[in-house]
């Protein structure tokens, strides 16, 4: 099967979210801007295309801070198999707004095991019938590092003052 990834094909296919400004009343602490790593930090420990398990872990942990602020929802549904979403995925970290409602077992096992286990991941999306055009059939199989080319097109890690009321 020859199979060709198109990372701009992948972003433009990912579910859209609404991400809104959190209310005027709600205090934060606002952080500056992380220096963005030097070079590629693909195949590191705790990595997940070019984005750093720090990168990672805050950015989730921002996600999670606007949606008990009311700025936004977390998916409910998993997105490969309708069961209760666990968990949310992103492929593009630095954009809140195509985060992805999974399950544990379609987004660990799965998912992130598709780079050892490619016919698994086939097999699953073949038996829930997702669609061709669906983000999920346009995934990388081999590790691609969207980090660098999203710093290199001007994006960057996501801060609460990015979700200010503006002024």
């Amino acid at each position: 099967m020859a199979f060709s990834f198109d990372p701009d094909a992948l972003l433009a296919a990912l579910p859209r979210r609404e991400v809104r400004p959190f209310p005027s009343d709600v205090s934060f602490r606002s952080t500056g801007r992380r220096a963005v790593p030097g070079g590629s930090v693909l195949n590191q420990d705790g990595s997940y295309n070019g984005f750093t398990h720090r990168e990672r872990y805050r950015i989730a942990d921002l996600s999670s801070w606007l949606a008990k602020v009311g700025s936004t929802e977390r998916p409910t549904t998993c997105d490969i198999c309708k069961a209760p979403a666990d968990d949310e995925h992103a492929e593009d970290y630095y954009d809140l707004t195509k985060w992805i409602g999974m399950c544990r077992r379609c987004h660990r096992s799965a998912l992130h095991g598709r780079f050892k286990r490619q016919a698994n991941w086939f097999s699953l999306l073949d038996e829930y019938e997702v669609a061709d055009g669906h983000w999920a059939r346009l995934v990388s199989l081999e590790p691609f590092d969207m980090a660098t080319l999203l710093r290199a097109r001007g994006s960057c890690e996501p801060i609460k003052a990015d979700y200010a009321p503006k002024l």
